[in-house]
């Protein structure tokens, strides 16, 4: 008999497995294909069946299962691992007595590994500097530029003495 974790599936009436690939392609100038890249899909599992006893208590687990991403594996024709609950329908049926007919769909997940610690060949320092209590203190203001040079300001020429405004037209003939 089939478990999902800890709930046994009584009957299961059925069982789809497919199994695809994703390609990544490119068209070409001459019209032609060309696939560079294959990844793999995860596997999903359809599950059709029926669940007889304690149908609530196992109803309830299922529903939490699938709430929380509950990780299990299943081996039922087919060992695997690392699956989790994305679909859950239940049917009440006349003709199962004090029971649920369900369909189910599994999807096989990555599961990461968390490194524990890191280990570095060279000594790392320390990129900040220490933290210090000085408290309040006031900002020191630094001088302007302006004020560190030694250019003049602009004054205006003095005026001629001749008078007539006729500034720098000595000697010229009229």
């Amino acid at each position: 008999m089939p478990y999902i974790k800890d709930v046994l599936i009584d009957v299961i009436t059925k069982v789809s497995m497919p199994e695809s690939s994703t390609t990544t392609d490119h068209a070409l100038e001459d019209g032609e294909q060309v696939t560079d890249h294959v990844k793999s899909n995860p596997i999903t599992i359809s599950i059709t069946g029926i669940i007889l006893d304690d149908t609530e208590g196992k109803v309830l687990k299922l529903r939490k299962y699938r709430e929380n991403g509950e990780i299990f594996e299943f081996d039922y024709m087919t060992a695997l691992k690392h699956l989790v609950i994305t679909d859950f329908n239940r049917d009440y049926e006349a003709k199962i007595k004090d029971g649920y007919a369900f369909t189910m769909t599994l999807k096989q997940i990555k599961v990461a590994k968390v490194a524990k610690f890191v280990s570095v060949s060279i000594p790392v320092k320390k990129q900040t500097k220490p933290v210090s209590k000085k408290g309040r203190q006031q900002t020191k203001k630094t001088p302007t530029s302006a004020s560190k040079t030694n250019k003049s300001k602009y004054t205006t020429p003095p005026k001629s003495s001749s008078g007539g405004g006729q500034a720098g037209l000595e000697g010229r003939k009229n």
